[in-house]
């Protein structure tokens, strides 16, 4: 019996690494606030707007779409924030395993809304560009490696 115990609670701990560690992509806003001004994704995203060849009126336009979206994006991540502190919290305090994975469910599914509330700014502004624009800013996306001192290489496909 406590060699079941001791595998599913080390089981449940793996759980939680992992989890943690594929959700490092949505780091919180306190994370992000080092890396200049713009999280979420949001840096890599102007970097490659910024080889589109912008008009005015769509800089404007991105704008005002990054600013309407930055209060949901904030909150989001600071619930991803809060719920990973919760993850850790509850695994140092030696939680009971249903406890311990709960949170990690939890905080997968706020991390897949932040995501998914990402991919709407993007889609919405991608949506302000012509078509020539929309590919240039695609393949930035796609070649672009993802946070600091990322390789390129995310292990998901």
């Amino acid at each position: 019996m406590k060699r079941f115990l001791l595998t599913s609670g080390l089981a449940a701990v793996a759980f939680a690494a992992m989890t943690l560690s594929a959700l490092a992509d949505d780091r919180p806003p306190a994370v992000l606030a080092g890396h200049g001004a713009g999280g979420h994704g949001q840096q890599r995203l102007q970097r490659c707007l910024a080889t589109a060849d912008l008009s005015a009126d769509q800089k404007a336009a991105i704008a005002a779409i990054f600013a309407a979206a930055k209060p949901t994006l904030d909150a989001d991540a600071l619930t991803v924030k809060t719920d990973h502190e919760k993850v850790k919290a509850d695994i140092s305090s030696g939680a009971d395993k249903s406890v311990v994975g709960q949170d990690v469910l939890t905080a997968h599914a706020d991390a897949e809304k932040l995501r998914a509330a990402r991919g709407a700014v993007r889609d919405q502004i991608l949506g302000t560009l012509t078509t020539d624009q929309q590919a240039k800013v695609n393949a930035c996306l796609a070649s672009a490696p993802r946070g600091p001192g990322a390789s390129g290489f995310r292990g998901r496909s």
